[in-house]
């Protein structure tokens, strides 16, 4: 049985998390669209059975109008982030988290033409 006191000072990531976003009239799948992620993920994240990456965690306080200190810690109060270069510096994080994304993507694409690349000359070597 949660008290009203715990519901005040969540003591977990996950109950941070999951109290914010109510806070804010979100539901899950609505947190886990805007965080990027699906909606089993941000509820193994609210039950604490996984912990978000570095990136997820500067999402999260974005959309939840938070700081990660908060969110990691339960430090201070639940305030909006008003510091842009924290903010900056969490977009220049997700942006090259993006890139190197699309560089992963690139490079798998550029293998499978390789290797389809490859089977044609082989089927035409052999037809």
């Amino acid at each position: 049985m949660t008290t009203l006191l715990q519901e005040a000072q969540p003591h977990t990531l996950g109950q941070r998390i999951r109290t914010q976003r109510k806070r804010l009239g979100l539901s899950t799948a609505e947190l886990a669209r805007q965080a990027g992620v699906t909606r089993d993920t941000l509820s193994e994240w609210e039950r604490d059975a996984t912990t978000p990456r570095s990136n997820r965690l500067l999402t999260l306080a974005g959309v939840l109008g938070t700081n990660i200190g908060w969110l990691l810690e339960g430090h201070g109060q639940c305030a909006p982030r008003t510091d842009p270069d924290t903010e900056m510096a969490a977009l220049r994080e997700q942006l090259s988290h993006a890139r190197d994304l699309v560089q992963q993507l690139s490079t798998n694409l550029d293998a499978l033409q390789t290797r389809v690349n490859a089977l044609e000359q082989r089927r035409a070597g052999g037809a």
